[in-house]
């Protein structure tokens, strides 16, 4: 029970930074100022509370952060305009 509260209380966090993140992205579209998340921290979170709990395979759910793909595609576009 003690691994669950845990990781109820992470994962509870984590998935706060996420919800705010994911705002602060629609609210940059919307309003066409630039508004920053907590990108990386929420998806953090998560896996570190899913790794935490006896289900060890949901922490691939911290892959929902959209920080990790943003920053993975901007090091890939990077790579690749440095090698033309």
């Amino acid at each position: 029970m003690d691994q669950w509260a845990l990781t109820m209380v992470i994962g509870g966090l984590g998935l706060f930074f996420l919800v705010m993140t994911y705002g602060a992205l629609i609210s940059s579209k919307k309003s066409g100022h630039y508004s920053s998340g907590v990108p990386l921290v929420g998806g953090t979170l998560i896996a570190i509370a899913f790794l935490i709990s006896p289900i060890k395979w949901l922490a691939f759910l911290g892959l929902l952060d959209y920080g990790f793909w943003m920053i993975l595609s901007s090091l890939v576009k990077n790579f690749n305009a440095g090698r033309k």
